[in-house]
């Protein structure tokens, strides 16, 4: 039942877009198909699209294999606070980010990069930079010292052991962290909308444009279909490629830095973090406690009014409040739907059943949104006014990332516990709400932590989907960026600094109880899903 639940959710939505492509009004047609298909317009924006995910994913790489190489290898003061700073911008919503990115490199920052790739490669950077870091990270410190201790004892120079024993030993871990920015980076839509600037686009971009700017919705589901494609291709491909080799499984092993070439690689790897992480995060504080150059806290207290020429129909205070009941109720329906899901996933890994809950991370946010208002929209059955339909479509998006939390801890549970507790008469039902459900209290409430960050910042869905008069704080955020004057600006600012002290909160939470594990499985609430492994 839940099984069939994930793909009614998926798969409907992507059958209404692609019904729309073929259809106008009554009848067949292939206008549309000919039309999107047929101009060369598209396929310079899907090149460009491969294009920009191609450079994010080495420009990732440059920087992050050696922080992940640092943070894996050695123990030394402030790890911790290092780890968990590179992991905050991505629990961030994609509109936070490309927000606080913008406040750097935007117009009111030192240099003005908006409308460019640039600016959109650093987003993605300070994005995708805790993927690196955590699964290669991992990979490292469980690399057996006695590996690099036999091949100094057979003369291997440092450059020569590295070469030889930790980089085949963690190629599978690259490989992964890989195909994750990739994917991350092919799918990015929030990221493109704020720095973007109407000057560089891609697939997601085209396909919002097209629907909600040129009211072209035919050509919108084609797009979305050709971007379906794309992913699962891409899946294919850098799935097989993550599948290749084995990972390395020992205990974590980490030590002190000895040398002062090793003191000055974890300084500059801290450095590293601190510049690609904090920087924006801190220019975004600064920039909210800014209003035409001078310092005042008026985009604060202004919070519960709609500024002139902002062309809001709802206040930012308001925004703020629909949002939290929204993320609330969708990430309960989230755990809901996840809960039966993951316990049949834990009874078969690696199934059939685990690929179809995973379904949600195979669909961008913006296809199913798209989907979802096609199929919804139109009579007799008109929800578009209902004010669950966004909480239901940040279920959906969410919904991966509780089960990817949850299933491994009932994977986990000792056979000996449900073998006693089947002995004294738990079966079936009673097992599973005395003996389980129970056993994995800590995981749940985890994934539901995690699920309401997923939903609060959910944008890609929600942009289809949320009225002007309900328009969540993701939305706002963007319309106030897009907006001239520095008033509107400051409140995105402001907003964006009430999301980053949110998620973090629930981060800092997590990581201080404990469930490292959790936190880090946030990494798959994109593209990961079964088709690469576990990350360390």
């Amino acid at each position: 039942m839940a099984v069939g639940t994930v793909a009614a959710l998926v798969l409907l939505p992507v059958a209404a877009l692609l019904w729309r492509a073929i259809r106008d009004g009554d009848g067949w047609s292939a206008d549309a198909l000919s039309r999107i298909l047929g101009s060369g317009r598209t396929w310079r924006v899907l090149g460009a699209t491969v294009a920009q995910a191609a450079a994010s994913t080495v420009l990732t790489l440059v920087v992050g294999l050696p922080v992940a190489w640092v943070v894996g290898t050695f123990a030394f003061p402030g790890r911790r606070a290092v780890r968990l700073l590179a992991l905050v911008p991505f629990v961030l919503p994609s509109v936070v980010l490309a927000t606080a990115v913008s406040a750097v490199l935007g117009p009111s920052g030192p240099v003005d990069l908006r409308g460019t790739w640039w600016a959109v490669l650093a987003a993605h950077l300070s994005f995708n930079l805790a993927v690196v870091v955590v699964v290669v990270g991992g990979a490292v410190g469980r690399i057996a010292p006695s590996l690099d201790a036999t091949a100094r004892t057979l003369g291997a120079g440092p450059l020569d052991a590295l070469r030889r024993v930790v980089i085949p030993a963690v190629r599978p871990a690259v490989t992964s962290a890989a195909a994750l920015v990739f994917l991350f980076c092919l799918t990015s839509f929030g990221v493109l909308v704020v720095l973007g600037g109407g000057a560089v686009t891609t697939l997601e971009v085209e396909i919002w444009v097209r629907s909600t700017r040129q009211f072209d919705l035919s050509g919108a589901a084609v797009l979305a279909g050709l971007q379906v494609v794309t992913v699962v291709a891409a899946l294919g491909l850098l799935g097989a490629a993550s599948r290749r080799g084995g990972a390395t499984s020992g205990r974590l092993r980490r030590r002190r830095p000895r040398s002062p070439a090793e003191v000055s690689a974890v300084l500059g790897a801290s450095i590293a973090v601190v510049v690609v992480s904090g920087v924006p995060l801190a220019a975004l504080l600064e920039r909210s406690t800014r209003l035409g150059g001078e310092r005042t806290w008026s985009n604060w207290t202004g919070l519960g009014s709609v500024l002139e020429g902002t062309g809001l129909a709802v206040s930012p205070a308001e925004a703020l409040r629909r949002s939290l009941l929204g993320a609330a109720a969708g990430a309960a329906v989230a755990v809901a739907v996840a809960l039966p899901a993951s316990r049949l996933a834990a009874r078969r890994p690696g199934g059939g059943s685990e690929r179809v809950l995973m379904l949600p991370v195979a669909v961008s946010a913006t296809t199913v949104g798209l989907g979802l208002l096609l199929l919804v929209g139109r009579p007799p059955v008109d929800l578009r006014g209902t004010w669950w339909l966004v909480p239901f479509a940040q279920a959906v998006v969410a919904l991966p990332l509780v089960v990817r939390v949850v299933a491994p801890a009932l994977r986990a549970l000792p056979g000996s516990t449900l073998d006693a507790a089947a002995v004294l008469g738990a079966e079936g039902r009673s097992r599973w709400w005395r003996v389980e459900l129970p056993a994995v209290r800590g995981a749940v409430a985890a994934g539901a932590a995690l699920a309401f960050v997923a939903c609060l910042g959910e944008f890609g869905a929600t942009v289809f989907l949320a009225r002007s008069d309900r328009a969540t704080v993701p939305v706002v955020i963007q319309q106030l960026s897009s907006r001239p004057g520095p008033a509107g600006v400051g409140q995105a600012m402001v907003l964006s600094c009430i999301l980053v002290a949110v998620c973090a909160l629930v981060l800092g939470i997590l990581d201080a109880v404990g469930d490292r594990s959790a936190s880090d499985r946030l990494l798959h609430r994109g593209r990961m899903g079964p088709w690469t492994s576990e990350p360390t």
